[in-house]
């Protein structure tokens, strides 16, 4: 007979997604610096690599969407991207050549970086049938242990690549996707975490189906521009830091970490406002405020002043990251399917545009300038925004 104690899999899925915010956060603002500045690739191989993944990991998002209605055992889908995930920043961590780094960032983590979105996707099914008056704060909750992660682990992975090696990142993140196989192998010993796909399947299959409302539409579009803007900061800080402010691989953790810390708490500000704000509102200020605050720190002239504009970056940040969440999710009603997928195509849209404007305007190695161009496309993703959904912003203040 099973043990009578229950698995506690809140725990788990907490330490599981603790550990998925690890593998973004060790590796995200170093990604950039490993393949130019360790490995010799040209700005415009990076950016070009960085597409090809975004053009395969689409293919994957697609792949995985078709195997998850059909699959009988969600936790599968999340035990093979961490294998994959370890696998792939193993390599990297392991190999240090240009052509690890492309197999790895270009056909393997793809699936790896999958392990994001399958959690979620997990997390929100296990609570919607185990516990759903709770389910969407759970979900929350999950999200904010992800975000911990950013704020814990970017000065450490900072202090070990500046007194070790760089390529030590990898292997930080390479453990931390074997912890997420390792519980979800264990999860997978207790039929209680069993949750089956084919309900939910069956159930979109009868859903209507049809075009979006052209204010939904504009509202994407916007959301798709914004990320790309925030792409291209993604990319081009960590650079800025390490070449035209003079800072050290350990300042970048502390940006990363920093940057992370500040949004805490206006994510609950923000979720606090939503009640008396449109979610189209906050973001399209939330948009103009990012291009601000990218258009100032373009012009920072130490280290120090880019810390100091993360207050402006926390605010508008938490936003972008936080409500278009919502927006997306409600785009197509009673289809958390295929609003999902609408979630994955937006951020790899995101990423293959974002990459291929990195290649193209640092070729020269003048990345005040990507910096300067992203300003422009976040404050231009607001007014898209701004334009699509103005009615109903105005009918919301009525």
């Amino acid at each position: 007979m099973r043990d009578s104690i229950p698995m506690p899999v809140t725990a788990m899925l907490g330490a599981s997604m603790f550990c998925s915010g690890v593998t973004f956060a060790s590796t995200a603002p170093y990604a950039a610096i490993v393949g130019i500045e360790a490995l010799g690739l040209s700005s415009a191989q990076y950016g070009l690599l960085i597409a090809i993944g975004s053009v395969v990991g689409a293919l994957v998002s697609v792949a995985l969407g078709y195997a998850s209605d059909r699959l009988h055992d969600r936790r599968v889908l999340v035990l093979l991207a961490a294998v994959a995930g370890m696998v792939g920043y193993g390599l990297i961590y392991a190999v240090r050549t240009q052509l690890a780094f492309v197999v790895a960032m270009g056909a393997i983590m793809p699936l790896g970086l999958a392990m994001f979105s399958q959690n979620f996707a997990y997390a929100r099914v296990y609570y919607n049938a185990k516990n759903p008056e709770r389910s969407q704060f759970m979900v929350s909750a999950m999200r904010t242990v992800f975000t911990v992660a950013w704020v814990v682990v970017p000065p450490i992975v900072g202090v070990i690549a500046a007194q070790f090696s760089v390529f030590d990142v990898y292997l930080v993140a390479a453990l931390a996707y074997a912890v997420c196989g390792l519980i979800f192998a264990i999860m997978m010993t207790d039929p209680g975490t069993h949750i089956a796909s084919a309900p939910i399947a069956k159930r979109e299959a009868g859903a209507k189906r049809g075009l979006l409302p052209a204010p939904i539409l504009t509202g994407l579009a916007g959301i798709l521009v914004i990320n790309i803007a925030m792409r291209l900061v993604t990319l081009a800080m960590p650079l800025t830091i390490v070449t035209r402010l003079g800072g050290t691989l350990a300042d970048v953790g502390l940006y990363a970490g920093f940057a992370a810390a500040m949004e805490i708490p206006f994510m609950i500000m923000w979720g606090y406002l939503l009640a008396r704000m449109s979610r189209e509102a906050i973001i399209v200020g939330n948009a103009l405020l990012l291009g601000l605050y990218i258009y100032l720190v373009s012009q920072a002239g130490s280290v120090l002043e880019v810390f100091w504009l993360q207050i402006l970056n926390g605010i508008a940040t938490a936003a972008l990251m936080s409500i278009p969440i919502s927006y997306i999710q409600d785009a197509i009603k009673g289809r958390v399917g295929l609003s999902t997928s609408l979630m994955d195509a937006v951020a790899i849209g995101a990423t293959l545009v974002g990459a291929t404007a990195f290649g193209v305007l640092s070729a020269t190695g003048d990345y005040q300038l990507v910096l300067q161009v992203a300003a422009a496309i976040a404050a231009a993703g607001g007014l898209i925004m701004l334009t699509g959904n103005a009615s109903r912003m105005r009918a919301r203040l009525a």
